[in-house]
C-alpha cells in the first residue's frame, strides 16, 4: 500500500517533531480534536481495532498491523489509534487574541516551561478553571509536543493556545491591560487588583520565573497551581 504524506509525517513526529503538527494518541483524542474543529489529516488504526471513522470527518484512514502500531508508539497509550492533526493557524496571533478577551478574563502564561508533562498539566488545569486561554513562550517546550498533548488530554482542544517569544508576550499582555500574577513555589501573595483581566504567570517548577518575568509581574502568588488559579478565578467573578 502506498504511504501517503501524512503517514510519513506522523511517523517522523516520534523522532523529529515539527511544531506545525500534533500527534493524537487514542480514539478519544482524535474524536476530541474533531469536536474542537481541528483539522485532522489522517488516522492510523490497528487492523484489530473496531473503530469505524465517521464519513463526515473527511479524514484519510490507514489500517496498520498491530505490531507496527506498537513499534511506532506505546500501544498501552494509543490503544491502536494514532492521528495527525494540524496546529490551529491562529496559534501565533497573540495581540489580537488578547484584545478580544472579556474585561474580566483569566489567562495562564508560561514563559518557559521545559517539562512537557508539566506543560500538559497546566493546560488541563487552565481548562478546569475556565481560563480564557494559555500563552506559551517559544523559548520553552511546545504545548503540542506529543508528551504535553498526552498529559493535557482533551483539554488541549477546549481552549485557545498561543505561542510567541517572551518579549512579544509581555508587550501584548501589557498593551491589553492584563494584571500579571507571578507564580513561584516560594512566592508570597500581594495586594489584589479588584477588577480587570489577570494572568497567572507560571515559573518553571525547577528554575522559577527568572529575573525578567519576576520584575514584569504586578504581584506574586504562591502555593499549589490549582489553588492559585482558583483564587484568581474567584477574583475575576467578583
Amino acid at each position: 500500500m502506498r504511504v501517503t504524506d501524512w503517514q510519513t509525517t506522523l511517523r517522523e513526529q516520534f523522532t523529529s517533531p515539527q511544531d506545525s503538527w500534533v500527534v493524537l494518541e487514542g480514539q478519544g483524542m482524535v474524536e476530541a480534536a474533531l469536536a474542537g474543529w481541528w483539522e485532522v489529516s489522517g488516522v492510523m488504526i490497528s487492523e484489530d481495532h473496531s473503530w469505524e471513522v465517521p464519513v463526515w470527518s473527511g479524514m484519510e484512514v490507514h489500517r496498520e498491523a498491530p505490531d507496527e502500531m506498537g513499534r511506532l508508539a506505546d500501544s498501552s497509550i494509543h490503544g491502536g489509534v494514532l492521528g495527525l492533526a494540524k496546529q490551529p493557524s491562529e496559534t501565533g496571533e497573540v495581540a489580537t487574541f488578547l484584545r478580544s478577551l472579556d474585561v474580566e478574563a483569566l489567562l495562564v502564561v508560561c514563559p518557559r516551561l521545559d517539562d512537557p508533562k508539566v506543560v500538559g498539566d497546566v493546560v488541563r488545569l487552565a481548562a478546569e478553571h475556565e481560563a480564557a486561554g494559555v500563552l506559551f513562550g517559544a523559548e520553552g517546550v511546545s504545548p503540542f509536543h506529543v508528551e504535553a498533548v498526552r498529559s493535557a488530554g482533551g483539554a488541549i482542544f477546549q481552549l485557545p493556545i498561543r505561542i510567541a517569544d517572551g518579549g512579544l508576550l509581555l508587550r501584548s499582555l501589557k498593551a491589553a491591560g492584563v494584571e500579571l500574577c507571578g507564580w513561584e513555589q516560594a512566592a508570597f501573595s500581594g495586594d489584589a487588583v479588584t477588577e480587570g483581566r489577570r494572568a497567572l504567570v507560571m515559573g518553571d517548577p525547577e528554575k522559577g520565573l527568572g529575573p525578567f518575568w519576576r520584575a514584569a509581574c504586578d504581584r506574586q502568588v504562591g502555593g499549589e497551581v490549582a489553588a492559585a488559579l482558583e483564587e484568581l478565578a474567584v477574583e475575576s467573578s467578583e
